[in-house]
């Protein structure tokens, strides 16, 4: 792996609305804030959608 290249995490979801889609809403963003690729696998539509694009 080169230097400039980021990893990256897959985060695959079922729930897309509730307890899980939190949690995994802000587990990207945390990974997103320390320099990380973050990837959601999720069926379309519900809050995690949402949260995931933003």
């Amino acid at each position: 792996m080169q230097s400039q290249e980021r990893p990256t995490v897959l985060h695959v979801s079922q729930p897309v609305d509730g307890g899980v889609a939190r949690v995994v809403a802000d587990l990207v963003r945390a990974q997103v804030a320390a320099g990380l690729r973050a990837v959601v696998a999720a069926p379309p539509g519900g809050g995690l959608h949402r949260e995931a694009v933003a």
